[in-house]
C-alpha cells in the first residue's frame, strides 16, 4: 500500500490541494493508498513511526526540507523504506538539486513506476540529515531574518545589509578520525550532503551519490569583506574564495569549549554541545521523480584515504587568462563610453 503524508494545512496551504489531486488519479487508477493528513509536523512523525513500525514500506512525502526530516527521523528502519517526495512551493533547495517533478499529478505517476533511485544521507550525532549543516553568519542571519519577518517589516536584503558586517565569527575545533584537531575562527561553515540548488548554491560540488560530505568553511574575513562574502555564498562562489578551505570527508567532529554551536540543519535552527557527523553511502531509497539527472561534479583531486581530509586547491589563473579578462573588460568599457557618446551626440544635434 501507499502511504501519503501531506504537511499540516497551516504549514502549507499547497499540501491539502496537491493530496486531493493525487488521490483522484489513484482513484481512478484503482491503486490502493491510504493518505494521513497531519495537524501538526509531529503528526508527520508519529505516522511515519507507526505506519513503519506495522511494516509499510512505501511512502511519500509531500512537503519540503523539515517535514522530510520530521518523517525520516522517525521511521522505524530507513533502510527498508522506499520514499517519494513531492515538493511544495519554489524554495525546497533538495528538491531543486534532484530536479523532482513538483507537479503532483506528474510526480505520483512516476513513483508508481517503481523506479528506485539510492541516494546518500548524513548522521549528525542521532539525527538524519539529508541536505545541508550551517554555522555561523548564514545561521544568524537566518534567525534574525525571522524574528524580524514575523512583523512583515524585512527583507533578507536588509538583514545582510544590516547584520552581515557585525558577525565576527565563532571559535570551532574541527577534527577528522584520520587527521589531528584544528581550531579556527570561522565566520561561515557549510556541510553538505547535496547543498547546490537552484535557490542557494552552498556547495556547487556536492552530490548526494558520492559517500561523501562536502565540508567547507570561511576564516573571519575583514569586516569591510564579510558582506561581499556572504552575496558568493548565496551562489556558491565562495568555495573559490582566497578565504575558504574545502574539503571531502566520511566523517566530521565539531566542538566549541565555551558555548553551545547554534546551527542551521535542513532549514531549522537548533543548538549542540557538539556536532559528530558521518555519512551513510546509498542509504536512501526514492522513488525516481526526476526529470533530468543531476550531472556529475567537476572531478575532484584523487584521494589516497577516502576517511582522509584533502584541501581541494583553489585555481590560480595564468597571466595570459588574467590579460584576457582584462583587456576584455576595457574593450567593453571603451564600446560602453562609445555609446554614451554617440547617443549624447544625437540628443545634442536634436
Amino acid at each position: 500500500m501507499l502511504n501519503i503524508l501531506v504537511a499540516p494545512y497551516d504549514y502549507n496551504i499547497n499540501g491539502e490541494k496537491y493530496a486531493k489531486r493525487i488521490v483522484r488519479y489513484l482513484k481512478a487508477e484503482k491503486i490502493e493508498y491510504s493518505v494521513y493528513f497531519s495537524p501538526k509536523i509531529e503528526d508527520i512523525g508519529k505516522n511515519a513511526h507507526a505506519l513503519s513500525n506495522e511494516g509499510e514500506t512505501d511512502f511519500v512525502v509531500v512537503g519540503d526540507e523539515q517535514i522530510l526530516h520530521e518523517f525520516l527521523n522517525n521511521v522505524e528502519d530507513i533502510s527498508k523504506i522506499k520514499l517519494g517526495i513531492i515538493p511544495l512551493g519554489k524554495h525546497d533547495d533538495l528538491a531543486s538539486y534532484l530536479d523532482l517533478e513538483s507537479n503532483p499529478l506528474n510526480a505520483i505517476k512516476r513513483i508508481m513506476q517503481n523506479k528506485v533511485k539510492q541516494i546518500d544521507y548524513m548522521f549528525v550525532n542521532d539525527k538524519i540529515v539529508i541536505n545541508n549543516i550551517l554555522i555561523g553568519a548564514s545561521c544568524e542571519l537566518f534567525e534574525v531574518y525571522n524574528q524580524f519577518k514575523m512583523k512583515n517589516i524585512i527583507t533578507k536584503n536588509w538583514v545582510l545589509m544590516q547584520y552581515g558586517n557585525n558577525f565576527e565569527g565563532i571559535e570551532l575545533t574541527i577534527e577528522n578520525e584520520d587527521n589531528p584537531p584544528f581550531s579556527e575562527q570561522v565566520f561561515e561553515l557549510s556541510i553538505s550532503n547535496a547543498g547546490s540548488s537552484k535557490n542557494l548554491q552552498i556547495s556547487p560540488l556536492s552530490n548526494l551519490t558520492d559517500g561523501l560530505i562536502n565540508f567547507n568553511y570561511c576564516t573571519s574575513p575583514e569586516r569591510e569583506k564579510r558582506k561581499k562574502y556572504l552575496k558568493l555564498f548565496k551562489k556558491g562562489n565562495q568555495i573559490y574564495d582566497e578565504n575558504t578551505k574545502q574539503f571531502w570527508v566520511k566523517n566530521l567532529k565539531i566542538t566549541n569549549a565555551e558555548q553551545k554551536i547554534k546551527a542551521l540543519v535542513d532549514g531549522k535552527i537548533e543548538n549542540f554541545e557538539e556536532l559528530d557527523i558521518s555519512i551513510v553511502p546509498s542509504g536512501l531509497k526514492i522513488f525516481n521523480t526526476i526529470e533530468k539527472e543531476v550531472p556529475l561534479p567537476v572531478e575532484k583531486k584523487k584521494k589516497s584515504k577516502m576517511n582522509e581530509i584533502v584541501e581541494i586547491p583553489h585555481k590560480e589563473l595564468t597571466e595570459s587568462e588574467i590579460e584576457e579578462i582584462e583587456n576584455s573588460n576595457l574593450e567593453e568599457t571603451i564600446d560602453q563610453e562609445k555609446d554614451k557618446t554617440d547617443k549624447k551626440e544625437k540628443n545634442r544635434k536634436r
